[in-house]
């Protein structure tokens, strides 16, 4: 596992302002379940954590006392056509080289998973080449923080 460091964290909240208030958030590869618990502790009206492994999440949900959230376990892939519903933030952070982005950003679209006016922030190796589906996505940002790299993306209007 390799977990966000505060520093990519806090810029990335930074950025999004005042749409975590009031969002629903998908946090996908959620490993601690750090973004979605910032984002519930930001003001986020609800976080649905999916992950393989979820008993870090598990515990660090129980420790915050807040029961704005349900835990998915099962591989993020295969559990995204099952979510039904859509989502004002998605905060997706798999393991670096281990995912493939166009195929997750595929599902999302094709069950449209993020709402029209939502952001999607996935985070990725600087190393790792990012595609995603440009007919259906658009990069609306992108920052870098030493090895890791920040896209944006939002759906195409």
């Amino acid at each position: 596992m390799r977990p966000t460091t505060d520093k990519v964290r806090n810029a990335v909240f930074s950025s999004l302002f005042d749409l975590v208030n009031g969002a629903k958030v998908l946090d996908l590869f959620c490993g601690t379940g750090a973004y979605g618990l910032e984002a519930i502790s930001r003001g986020a009206a609800h976080c649905t954590f999916v992950d393989i492994n979820t008993d870090l999440v598990k515990k660090n949900t129980m420790l915050t006392g807040e029961k704005t959230f349900r835990i998915v376990k099962g591989k993020a892939e295969a559990l995204l056509e099952r979510l039904n519903e859509s989502f004002d933030l998605i905060f997706i952070d798999p393991p670096y080289g281990k995912a493939e982005p166009m195929e997750l950003l595929q599902k999302i679209a094709e069950n449209e998973l993020l709402a029209n006016d939502g952001v999607l922030i996935y985070e990725e190796s600087i190393r790792t080449q990012f595609e995603y589906p440009v007919e259906t996505f658009e990069i609306t940002g992108e920052k870098k923080y030493g090895e890791t790299k920040i896209y944006y993306l939002s759906v195409k209007k």
